[in-house]
């Protein structure tokens, strides 16, 4: 598949302000375009999650990224990465590192808004405001995408 070979990592911050809606653990960041090194690469892109950490109190859990509007099998959110605990500070706060991974999901290219939750084993819908999330959009070309529409193009019977 080929790709642009320059791609733009964007950073986010959360922050309580960022989180819509806390029943379910769902938060909205802007991502201003200048974010972004050039606007003349192709419509879609793949996105994954290049690094990240979270620092929650009582999460004493595994946590799962969900990302949503990705492209995926007719779903609107998918996992997109998972941190692991590498240590605790007093008895409450536990550091979660970034596992890496190779999950990339089709998303449109320069997406002005970045829609996530976190999820664990014993809690599906966890609000996420703290730590970092740095995200990787490789671009990619007209011909790939055409590809990619052509092997994910089913006929039914």
């Amino acid at each position: 598949m080929s790709v642009y070979p320059i791609a733009d990592y964007v950073t986010v911050y959360p922050r309580i302000s960022d989180i819509t809606n806390f029943i379910n653990g769902e938060s909205e960041i802007s991502v201003p375009m200048s974010s972004y090194s050039s606007n003349a690469k192709g419509p879609y892109c793949l996105v994954s999650l290049a690094d990240g950490s979270i620092d929650l109190p009582s999460q004493d859990e595994p946590i799962l990224i969900i990302l949503d509007g990705v492209q995926n099998n007719g779903a609107e959110d998918a996992v997109i990465g998972s941190f692991q605990i590498s240590a605790q500070q007093a008895a409450t706060t536990y550091h979660h590192t970034f596992i890496k991974n190779d999950v990339k999901y089709l998303i449109s290219s320069r997406p002005s808004k970045i829609r996530f939750k976190g999820r664990t084993e014993n809690l599906d819908n966890l609000a996420l405001a703290t730590g970092y999330l740095t995200f990787k959009f490789e671009y990619l070309t007209k011909e790939a995408t055409e590809l990619m529409n052509e092997q994910s193009d089913f006929n039914t019977f």
